[in-house]
């Protein structure tokens, strides 16, 4: 999918034309990693917690994989991203279910020496710590109950993404193929695309039960923001917590993830430190400390770009 870059020679935005955005000569594997560990949202287009990168795992037979990036998601469930340079070669499917079956077993104790050992022996900030900060959540949730996988390519081929699909339609695997491609300006500015080729399908377990992400007739957003606005009753400068508006929301929607309410907020506050996380986010917020907000004031805030 080409990158076009508007291009603008005299003060008339109508006049400008679209100009296309060259692919550069990157060493994209070794860059990517780098990227996405740095912008984890870019992968699941929600934030993610980054655990461990080259991950060591030994198998039965005493050899070694390593799994290019390791995290969690929101609801602790374990998250397993490998990255290929070029075009998906047959047997990247064969090796994410192999990192997927040592990542199943991962017991709590074991998720924990990953995250020590990613994070550094010296740092005082335990992984429950670091997660409910992330995640702005008053809870930290039972780990690995179930397993979400990605292939970030250049290329995802036909083969690699019919397989996956199957995988994902038929036997219930999380798994989901994004296609990224780096572009460069004649300015020198880099671009990245990125694109679902495999992952915006509902998942299917073998007993043919779909599960997806919240599917009400009101989004996520437009819940919390009802809800922040019936805490708030009219009050315009009224302080509110995530907990607060989760304990609106789950007594109208029992079945509502509320970690969710959290992420939602903060994606929407203007001057969020973790604002650029959240691609999308409106400017409906207006964060006041770890875990406290009220209502974006225009007037007198002074908006964070």
């Amino acid at each position: 999918m080409p990158i076009f870059k508007l291009k603008n020679e005299i003060d008339n935005i109508e006049s400008a034309i679209l100009v296309p955005a060259a692919k550069t000569t990157l060493e994209m594997e070794a860059h990517l990693e780098c990227w996405l560990e740095n912008s984890p949202w870019a992968i699941a287009q929600e934030p993610l917690l980054i655990i461990g990168r080259q991950t060591s795992a030994y198998q039965e037979e005493a050899s070694t994989i390593f799994p290019d990036l390791l995290g969690l998601d929101k609801d602790g469930n374990i998250v397993v991203i490998e990255l290929k340079k070029g075009r998906t070669p047959r047997d990247v499917v064969a090796q994410l279910l192999e990192y997927a079956a040592w990542a199943n077993d991962l017991s709590d104790e074991k998720i924990n020496d990953i995250f020590t050992h990613y994070n550094g022996a010296e740092n005082e900030k335990s992984l429950e710590k670091l997660f409910i900060e992330t995640f702005e959540t008053d809870d930290f949730p039972s780990l690995n109950q179930r397993l979400r996988l990605f292939i970030a390519a250049e290329e995802i081929t036909p083969t690699v993404s019919k397989v996956c699909r199957f995988l994902r339609q038929v036997h219930g695997v999380d798994v989901t193929c994004l296609q990224f491609n780096v572009f460069q300006t004649e300015a020198g500015d880099v671009l990245v695309n990125s694109e679902a080729i495999v992952g915006l399908e509902d998942i299917v377990n073998p007993k043919k039960v779909v599960t997806q992400r919240w599917g009400g007739e009101k989004s996520a957003k437009q819940i919390v923001r009802e809800n922040v606005d019936e805490f708030l009753g009219g009050d315009k400068n009224k302080v509110f917590t995530p907990k607060d508006i989760n304990q609106l929301i789950i007594k109208k929607y029992p079945s509502f993830n509320k970690t969710t309410v959290g992420c939602q907020i903060t994606s929407d506050s203007v001057n969020h430190t973790s604002r650029h996380h959240y691609p999308g986010g409106e400017d409906l917020y207006w964060w006041l400390e770890k875990g406290k907000y009220r209502l974006y004031n225009p007037e007198k805030d002074k908006k964070v770009i």
